[in-house]
């Protein structure tokens, strides 16, 4: 499914604009949403980058600090064509904190502080996004109703299209190159994780058309907002309400080994759009990956924007939840270009 067609439940975007003209156009802030505990075997540092993807800064670090790549964990990835801050951790059992063998290239660090852990994928809370959105002339009315629907109801939850690959064609890569020969580890998550969104995200459009994104289907498995335990339940009014609130919200699978607690109409969904992509399934079958689920849509926090009609800027100011995209936040009412 490409990126550029999936379906929004607020209607199609009214404007367009340009992002990531310059690093400073693009913004992430990622916040970890606890403490480090000041003590421990590790070195939480929190770095600022422009330029670097963070495969290549754990590198740099590895290369600069004198440490091998599997002593630095980190939390989530982030843009190279911005300007971002992010944490990672230095294993550094019995060891004093280390100075860099050289200067810094591409990034600084900010703060230093001991952990008792190692961060891993998705430990962060929350990515604090400012953007610069250029060639925009006007917000009309339709756009300004997306944006407030935005803030009241929350995003539809889709995988952006970096998820996908430059050329959009990592599902395709997948299906070719996981058939063949063992890959490099790295690789193999980033393929497998393209086919696991590419379901997701066609789970998540025909709930937009059937108007099944903000209320529950028979059969659902809810998501609490902030915990991310999941539970099902038949809904009653209850339920009703803290769906409405954002509190909970309705989830589908990322297609895996294990027993799905979704049942009824939801089930029945997933098993649809499973039987329309039997190459994809077939190939994920053998890659022995676990269930999971994610949310349908996630809350759109401190959402602010500005428009400068003489420079013809778009500011936007939004927080959200780790693993949620930036880009499909934007698809919701304008279309970009980068």
């Amino acid at each position: 499914m490409n990126s550029d067609n999936l379906p929004y439940p607020y209607g199609s975007p009214a404007i367009a604009g340009t992002i990531k003209s310059r690093a400073e156009d693009f913004r992430v802030d990622e916040e970890l949403g606890f403490e480090p505990t000041g003590e421990g075997e590790h070195l939480l540092l929190q770095i600022e980058k422009r330029g670097l993807s963070t495969p290549e800064l754990v590198s740099r670090l590895s290369a600069d600090y004198g440490l091998h790549p599997r002593q630095i964990g980190f939390s989530g990835l982030k843009d190279k064509n911005a300007l971002t801050t992010q944490w990672l951790s230095l294993h550094l059992p019995g060891k004093q904190e280390p100075a860099a063998r050289r200067p810094p290239e591409g990034y600084r660090v900010l703060r230093a502080s001991r952990h008792r852990a190692k961060l891993h994928r998705g430990t962060h809370k929350a990515n604090l996004f400012q953007v610069r959105i250029r060639a925009v002339t006007e917000l009309p009315d339709n756009t300004l109703q997306q944006l407030a629907g935005l803030a009241e109801h929350g995003m539809a939850n889709y995988f952006g299209a970096q998820r996908f690959g430059r050329r959009g064609d990592n599902v395709e890569q997948a299906l070719e190159r996981l058939a063949g020969p063992r890959l490099k580890r790295q690789q193999q998550s980033l393929l497998i994780s393209a086919l696991r969104s590419e379901l997701f995200n066609q789970v998540l459009a025909e709930r937009i058309r059937m108007d099944f994104w903000r209320r529950p289907l028979d059969g659902d498995v809810f998501m609490l907002r902030g915990s991310r335990s999941i539970f099902s339940e038949p809904p009653d009014a209850a339920l009703l309400r803290r769906f409405d609130s954002l509190d909970i919200s309705s989830t589908a699978s990322l297609y895996g080994s294990g027993r799905s607690l979704l049942g009824a109409d939801a089930l029945a969904l997933e098993r649809r759009v499973q039987a329309a992509n039997p190459e994809i399934v077939a190939c994920l079958e053998r890659q022995r990956t676990s269930l999971q689920m994610r949310p349908l849509r996630v809350p759109v926090e401190a959402l602010e924007y500005r428009l400068d009609s003489r420079d013809q800027v778009l500011e936007l100011r939004a927080r959200l939840p780790a693993g949620s995209y930036l880009t499909s936040l934007l698809g919701h009412f304008v279309s970009t270009t980068p």
